[in-house]
C-alpha cells in the first residue's frame, strides 16, 4: 500500500490540477506495450482491504521508465519458470484520497499529496512508479507467499518470517530479482516495490 522510503522534496509531490483527470504524463497502458504480465488489479474489485471497488477500470498503467525495469525483472522470472502478477501499479490521486477517507492511518495508508508533510512517508503509486506484485508458475498458479495482499499484520514484513519456510524463500527470491533491476523494496509489505532508479515525475490524477 505505501512505501517506507522518505519524501524527496515538495516538488516531487506536485501535480497540475488544471489537467486533473486527463493528464497522462509519462504513463503507458501496460497491455499496449507488453501482454506477458498477469493483471489482476485488486482495487478494481471488492477484493481488497476497503471491501469496495475503488478504480472504475481494470486497465493497468505504469510509468514508461519503470516499465522497462519491470520487463527486465519479468525476463529473469520467466527464465526461471515464473510470471509476474500485478495487483496494483499507477493509482490516481483521487483514489488515494478515497483510501485515506476509508482508512486514515499513517501506518498503512499513504496520505494524499495535499496532506503530506516532510515527515510522512511517500507513495509513488500516484506517478506510476510503484508496483504491488506476486509470482505465479507458467500456468498462472500463485506461489506461496508470507501473507495475502494488503495484509497489515507484522508478518507481511519479510524480516518477520521464518527463513526456512517456502513462503519466505519465494518472497525473498522475488525481492532479490526486483532489487537487481533497480527497484527498492518495502520493509513492511513483501509485495510492494518502488522505482529506485529513475527521477520521480509529478503525481497525476489520470482517471482509470
Amino acid at each position: 500500500m505505501k512505501e517506507n522510503h522518505k519524501e524527496m522534496n515538495k516538488a516531487d509531490m506536485s501535480f497540475d490540477s488544471s489537467k486533473e483527470g486527463c493528464d497522462q504524463g509519462n504513463l503507458v497502458k501496460l497491455i499496449d506495450v507488453d501482454d506477458d504480465f498477469i493483471i489482476e488489479l485488486r482495487y478494481a474489485t471488492e477484493d481488497n482491504f476497503t471491501g469496495k471497488r475503488v478504480y472504475e477500470s481494470a486497465e493497468c498503467y505504469i510509468d514508461r521508465e519503470t516499465l522497462k525495469m519491470l520487463i527486465e525483472a519479468r525476463n529473469v522470472f520467466k527464465r526461471d519458470g515464473y510470471r509476474i502478477k500485478i495487483w496494483d501499479a499507477y493509482r490516481p490521486i483521487s483514489a488515494q484520497k478515497r483510501f485515506w477517507e476509508i482508512y486514515p492511518d499513517d501506518n498503512f495508508v499513504a496520505r494524499p499529496p495535499d496532506m503530506k508533510t516532510m515527515t510522512s512517508f511517500r507513495s509513488t503509486h500516484m506517478n506510476g512508479q510503484c508496483v504491488d506484485i506476486t509470482l505465479t508458475d507458467m500456468e498462472g498458479r500463485e506461489l506461496k507467499m508470507p501473507t495475502c495482499f494488503d495484509d497489515f499484520r507484522e508478518i507481511a514484513a519479510l524480516r518477520n518470517n521464518d527463513s526456512e519456510t517456502e513462503e519466505y524463500k519465494n518472497a525473498a527470491y522475488m525481492c532479490r530479482v526486483m532489487k537487481s533491476v533497480g527497484f527498492g523494496a518495502s520493509t513492511t509489505e513483501w509485495w510492494h516495490f518502488y522505482d529506485n532508479k529513475n527521477p520521480h515525475p509529478r503525481y497525476l490524477d489520470y482517471r482509470i
